[in-house]
């Protein structure tokens, strides 16, 4: 046992359930200075106890050896916060409380392996249990843990507003919330609308989501609009579900426009009428195709309207209903014809996406990247090459097509599969190994990006805004994989002793990300595609934005950052509404304090020696402390008053040890 630690947890640590570095004082007692660190006596048994459990420890680290592991390990690299059960308050976190690998406790669905391919090397864990009351969650991730995953009640000292979108709905799970318990609850007419939906649908979701051919719902469509009482239970689910995610996609105005009526009430009346058909059609037991993708399109319109630990569970049941049809496995396998094969691919690849995406959300790891299924990737293809039904599978395209948003995505998770296939999961997880130089990862991402490029992005058309929309996800991601890659080497170091170089180079990474996210929403040709842009969002390269700011004052490189911060307040859906939202608070909390003290440098630059220049406040400043019940600086006050306030504001802001110098994502949960 190293020098100086304790054989067994302190008081505090044991009561919160935390894990103790065992040092006097520990690690998270140093932390909260209201605790004091005590050490329980050890009686006699005790002693005698630690010994029998030292020797144990000894055999069980001779036996690891003898497997080819080191049991040293995860000693050397696993972090304070990279295990244990923890309370929600101490565990949740944004985007990165451990910066470590992905652990392999979970194993491979249906592995049929041999024992030589099983990895019996110890990987350093990022998982944890977080314990909120009696119940208890499992976190595979941590780093992505907490964005979006809660929702705080309204506090009575904020104010409400009325575009705040974190008033969560409850899903087709509970029934007795979502449907009148006295069934008087009407569904919507299958054609209302239709007309006008359908078109929608097939310019601002199809190409994003491609779960089945045009040219084979358009029969359904013509038949809801001549005779909905003609349309099949199944039918009725999935024209239900086109007409549910296509008004998602319009704005408020467009919905006043074309509906007629308010998009908020006739979004719930379609989430309600999809449902009821859901239901009807017996979604949770079917092995019909329709109202699977009539499911899959409600998960993905919920998924901004509910929480993604209510979309999870809804991801399994759509998994689950896909295996038993065998989507898992490739139609040619069963003698399918080309169009039937191709149409499970579609299915299967964009629910295997599709889970991925959420499980990042709630801070797990998906199986499907371990699950043996072979179901081949599509095809770059248009719906139009398989009609008629071909007999033979037909060439596929060179450059962009329809169905390329979706297929660089799906190249994506192919190539992680396939890495998994030829080596270890320690292997697959480069992008946060602490054993890989820079150099190496970046020349990992050099070769997603050339593959990238040379099936989409060469290919792409400036005037196309599928072509563009489809450029800036590529971009995202690359940014995105390269911010990621640089991070692990930041855990734990204050930002001012950071080279420069290192610094600069991380910030433009970011600074890029979120311009292309800014451009994604702002681009008036790609208005209908904005219902898919939050899953390329980066909240941490925001919050390195945000803490390189509170460091830089000179120059004017400073004032684009604080114009580029403002421009993404103003164009994301959540962070200057979200107010129930604790990490959405803490951003907000973090992004005044570093305005405030942007500020007095400023009037202290511009003063000279008898006094100070005002400085306009923006007004997302202004809005988000509105929003957030935050202090304000006022304008036209002296340097002197705005220094006097500034100590009571910043406590009001942050707690008096918090150091905005500190890249250390763990040392931030308390405050959540």
């Amino acid at each position: 046992m190293p020098s100086g630690k304790k054989p067994v947890s302190c008081i505090p640590c044991a009561k919160r359930k935390v894990r103790c570095d065992k040092v006097q004082p520990c690690f998270h007692c140093k932390r909260r200075r209201q605790d004091t660190c005590v050490y329980p006596e050890l009686s006699g048994v005790n002693h005698q106890l630690l010994r029998e459990h030292t020797g144990r420890i000894e055999k069980l680290e001779l036996y690891i050896r003898s497997l080819g592991g080191n049991p040293k390990l995860a000693d050397e690299t696993e972090s304070p916060c990279s295990s244990g059960v923890r309370t929600s308050q101490e565990s949740t976190n944004i985007n990165g409380a451990c910066r470590n690998e992905p652990t392999t406790t979970s194993s491979p669905l249906n592995n049929e392996s041999p024992p030589s391919r099983r990895v019996h090397r110890p990987v350093p864990r990022t998982s944890e249990l977080l314990a909120h009351g009696d119940g208890v969650t499992y976190i595979e991730t941590p780093m992505w843990y907490s964005w979006k995953g809660h929702d705080h009640s309204l506090s009575p000292h904020r104010p409400s507003t009325q575009t705040s979108s974190t008033h969560y709905l409850p899903t087709i799970l509970n029934q007795r919330r979502t449907l009148d318990s006295n069934n008087s609850f009407t569904p919507l007419p299958p054609a209302l609308h239709l007309s006008v939906l359908w078109p929608v649908f097939l310019k601002n979701v199809h190409p994003l989501v491609k779960i089945f051919f045009d040219w084979e719902v358009v029969a359904v469509i013509e038949k809801a609009q001549k005779d909905a009482l003609a349309l099949s239970v199944e039918e009725q689910a999935l024209v239900n579900g086109i007409r549910f995610i296509a008004t998602l996609t319009l704005s408020r105005e467009e919905c006043q426009a074309i509906l007629s009526g308010s998009k908020h009430e006739f979004l719930l009346h379609c989430q309600r009428s999809l449902e009821h058909a859901l239901t009807e059609a017996e979604y949770t037991e079917t092995t019909d195709k329709r109202v699977l993708q009539a499911f899959m399109l409600y998960i993905l319109a919920m998924r901004d309207r509910t929480r993604p630990a209510a979309i999870y569970p809804l991801i399994g049941i759509a998994s689950r209903v896909a295996e038993r049809m065998g989507l898992h496995h490739d139609g040619s396998m069963f003698g399918l014809s080309v169009v039937r094969s191709e149409e499970r691919r579609r299915i299967w690849w964009q629910l295997q996406f599709m889970e991925l995406a959420i499980a990042r959300l709630v801070g797990t790891l998906s199986l499907t990247i371990f699950a043996n299924w072979d179901t081949k990737i599509p095809s770059n293809l248009e719906d139009g090459d398989f009609c008629p039904d071909p007999e033979v599978m037909p060439g596929e395209r060179k450059g962009i097509t329809s169905i390329s948003p979706c297929l660089w995505r799906y190249s994506i998770l192919q190539m992680r599969r396939e890495s998994l296939s030829k080596d270890s999961f320690e292997s697959m997880a480069w992008m946060l190994s602490p054993h890989l130089s820079l150099a190496e990862k970046d020349a990992k991402i050099d070769e997603i990006e050339k593959m990238l490029a040379e099936r989409f992005l060469h290919h792409c058309e400036l005037l196309n805004p599928l072509h563009v929309h489809t450029q800036i996800g590529i971009r995202q991601f690359v940014l995105a994989a390269r911010s990621n890659a640089r991070q692990p080497t930041l855990v734990n170091a204050k930002i001012s002793e950071v080279l420069p170089q290192t610094r600069d180079d991380l910030l433009e990474i970011c600074s890029k990300s979120l311009e292309y996210f800014v451009m994604s929403q702002t681009t008036p040709s790609l208005s209908g595609f904005r219902w898919a842009n939050d899953i390329f969002f980066q909240v941490a390269s925001f919050v390195y934005l945000v803490l390189e700011a509170h460091q830089r004052y000179d120059g004017h490189q400073v004032v684009d950052l604080w114009s580029l911060i403002g421009r993404v307040y103003d164009v994301h859906p959540d962070l200057m509404t979200a107010v129930n939202r604790p990490e959405v608070t803490f951003i907000a909390r973090i992004t005044v304090a570093a305005w405030q003290k942007y500020d007095i440098q400023m009037r202290q630059q511009r003063s000279g020696v008898h006094g100070a220049i005002a400085m306009e406040t923006p007004e997302w400043i202004r809005q988000l402390c509105h929003n957030f019940n935050l202090p304000l600086t006022d304008s036209s006050a002296t340097i002197e008053e705005v220094a006097q306030s500034f100590s009571s504001d910043s406590a009001q802001l942050l707690p008096t040890d918090f150091d905005l110098d500190m890249i250390d994502w763990s040392s931030w949960e308390a405050l959540f």
